[in-house]
């Protein structure tokens, strides 16, 4: 888990200085001379999170390095290898499938798919990817006003 923890460290703190990078170049919004949060508040909260996490895992592995004696669990298996390939291909059909039926009951389908892939049961995936997607809708339709493409459902 070492190799792995830090890893994902690196990648982290990678991502995290590219948004920063990147985002400084949005704009800031001013309204009567007032700063408020703008395009790029929420790319740096998430930066900033990702950077916090990343830094965790890199002093976390580097602190425990010496601490775990093998590392198992960076042996690929079969179905290991079925799943990043089935994510992969799931997220790349979900685009086009929001596209062709709507948001709402694109996500529906995707998050009931992957967590059937992953091995969670028919049922609780569909109530699970049910309040996912109510959940996602409630925050960005009703509070941030984003309206999301419909397509040829009505809801």
């Amino acid at each position: 888990m070492k190799v792995k923890n830090l890893s994902y460290g690196v990648v982290l703190v990678c991502i995290s200085i590219f948004v920063f990078i990147y985002g400084s170049n949005f704009p800031d919004f001013i309204v009567r001379g007032n700063k408020l949060p703008g395009p790029k508040f929420f790319p740096f909260l998430i930066s900033y999170l990702l950077l916090v996490v990343g830094l965790y895992f890199i002093i976390h592995s580097i602190i425990n390095w010496k601490k775990t004696k093998t590392d198992s669990a960076r042996y690929i298996t079969k179905k290991g290898l079925l799943r990043v390939v089935s994510v992969i291909i799931g997220v790349g059909t979900y685009v086009p499938l929001i596209n062709l039926v709507g948001f709402k009951i694109g996500t529906f389908a995707f998050a009931t798919v992957m967590m059937s892939i992953f091995g969670v049961k028919i049922l609780k995936s569909m109530l699970y990817s049910l309040i996912l997607t109510a959940i996602i809708v409630l925050i960005f339709e009703k509070v941030f006003l984003i309206p999301f493409p419909q397509k040829f459902f009505p809801f």
